[in-house]
């Protein structure tokens, strides 16, 4: 192979100790009569111009080039063939891209294409043919392919696709990554030492985008997907706020349009960030047994998170009376349920939407009650259990709470919600009565894709459904069964056994008053893993 430009550029540089990374002053690269296979690949470097020619004798020309970084490498083509297809394989010699059915336009003769692909750093080969992909047509003639390089400045580590490769993070600190051809996800792990909110703010440029947050057993708890660019602008940004509990949680990022459909491949850069709520109580709250005590003419403050639906607070009046409740709510929605010591609920009230100019609602209750001891269960929800809504709240019982709503900001970047229909007033109506919570119905068309050690499920939305169950086991009665929940219709069981035949079935479920009302199994199916 001949490079006479390229070894004079290359002694020049040396001569005045310039350094370059994967791209340098532009050269020729002419193929070679030995260049049909990988192992004869004319070697090449990002800035390099590529001038070939396919024949009757001469079917692909293979190039040879190296990233030491993760970037975009655009491909200026142009083609005087009647068809030409480029390809793209990593260092094992595996597709990772391609382009194909690119015909001319037979009144000029040839044909010009730009091509952008994302790729992780690495070594990499590419191929360029004269072929109709997928068919015998073969066309010959020449080609120019001037070759370019721009890093991603990615500050994530590679491979990170799974929980037990995840990249720590430090909520506070940027994150600048790449969804590749050769690379599907981004994970990251963070640690909340306390409750409280984690707002993300992300620009994408690529033309879909999908978050995740998982807890530390893998469960998905929060996604996002269906985030489409502008096209004019080539970039979408997005802002959210995240309400969760302390513990250890994953984020994945892609690039898909939503599940693993219309993936699509570029840079994204997510700021992150932590604002404590200041939580009066620590722990599980969920239900009567684990409810916190609280006392008369006290500030209390909580938080619904995405992970924890209720609060339950227990109190005893020595004396009746008319009880006040004082409430300030930072949720789109909150309810408050009052029961007896016999878990008979007693009062509610529902329906309380905050005002989306100020992101905040205050209201004072009025609950006439006689002696004994009560529990109290606050939750987010609009009535029942529709239409959750996490973020912080501050109550009291007796007199006004002392916080001052001016005082509390909701972390810049709240997304304004959507128009509600105008509920009717019913701050202290005991009258009405969440509406009963049937069970789901039957999940139906479950179905399996077999992958490697893994089996991707999917199954049609069930109506109502807060949540699905997805059991699975080596036995056909089950025996060793494990099971996995999602709120999303599709669920990929990681880590089985390879070529083993495996056993499935999915129910949906709703919650009531913190507890899950399953519906009935669906069919079970059966799939053997790669």
């Amino acid at each position: 192979m001949k490079r006479i430009c390229w070894m004079l550029a290359l002694v020049s540089m040396l001569c005045i100790g310039i350094s370059w990374p994967d791209s340098v002053s532009a050269a020729v690269v002419s193929d070679s009569a030995s260049d049909n296979t990988t192992a004869g690949a004319n070697k090449m470097v990002m800035g390099d111009t590529l001038r070939g020619s396919i024949t009757e004798n001469d079917d692909l020309d293979y190039y040879r080039f190296e990233l030491s970084s993760a970037g975009c490498v655009t491909l200026n083509m142009t083609s005087y063939m009647k068809y030409y297809c480029i390809v793209i394989l990593d260092s094992e010699g595996k597709e990772v891209w391609c382009t194909d059915e690119n015909e001319w336009t037979e009144s000029v003769g040839y044909r010009r294409d730009t091509c952008n692909v994302y790729l992780e750093k690495g070594e990499y080969y590419m191929q360029i043919n004269g072929y109709w992909y997928g068919t015998n047509r073969k066309s010959t003639g020449t080609y120019e392919c001037v070759t370019s390089f721009l890093s991603s400045g990615v500050n994530n580590v590679e491979s990170d696709n799974s929980f037990d490769t995840a990249n720590e993070i430090v909520l506070g600190n940027t994150i600048t990554g790449q969804i590749s051809e050769n690379d599907d996800y981004d994970t990251f792990r963070f640690e909340l030492a306390e409750v409280g909110c984690v707002p993300l703010r992300i620009t994408s440029y690529m033309q879909y985008y999908c978050i995740g947050i998982f807890d530390s057993d893998g469960k998905e708890i929060w996604y996002t997907d269906r985030n489409e660019w502008t096209e004019s602008v080539g970039y979408r940004s997005d802002a959210y706020n995240l309400y969760l509990e302390k513990g250890t949680y994953y984020m994945q990022i892609n690039g898909y349009r939503y599940s693993d459909f219309n993936k699509s491949t570029g840079k994204y850069v997510v700021n992150t960030g932590f604002v404590s709520s200041g939580v009066t109580f620590d722990g599980d709250d969920n239900s009567f047994a684990t409810a916190k005590s609280i006392a008369w003419k006290k500030d209390y403050t909580g938080q619904i998170s995405i992970n924890d639906d209720f609060d339950t607070y227990m109190f005893t009046l020595s004396s009746g009376g008319n009880l006040p409740i004082n409430i300030t709510s930072y949720m789109k929605y909150y309810c408050i349920r009052v029961f007896d010591s016999n878990g008979k609920e007693i009062w509610d009230t529902t329906r309380n939407e905050w005002n989306p100019n100020v992101n905040y609602r205050k209201d004072i209750h009025t609950v006439a009650l006689s002696a004994g001891t009560y529990y109290m269960q606050i939750n987010g929800y609009r009535y029942s259990d529709y239409d959750k809504s996490p973020g912080k709240y501050v109550f009291s019982i007796g007199a006004e709470a002392a916080a001052n709503p001016g005082t509390t900001k909701d972390p810049a970047g709240t997304k304004k919600p959507g128009t509600t229909e105008k509920p009717k007033t019913t701050n202290n109506s005991s009258s009405e009565k969440p509406a009963v919570v049937k069970k789901p119905g039957t999940v139906k068309s479950v179905s399996a894709a077999k992958q490697r050690r893994a089996l991707k499920v999917k199954w049609k939305k069930v109506s109502g459904a807060a949540g699905y169950q997805i059991c699975y086991s080596t036995s056909a009665k089950f025996k060793g069964k494990k099971t996995v929940t999602t709120a999303r219709t599709t669920y990929t069981l990681k880590k089985l056994k390879a070529k083993k035949q495996y056993y499935v079935k999915v129910r949906a479920y709703k919650v009531k008053d913190g507890k899950k009302l399953y519906g009935k199994y669906s069919k079970v199916i059966k799939k053997k893993t790669k």
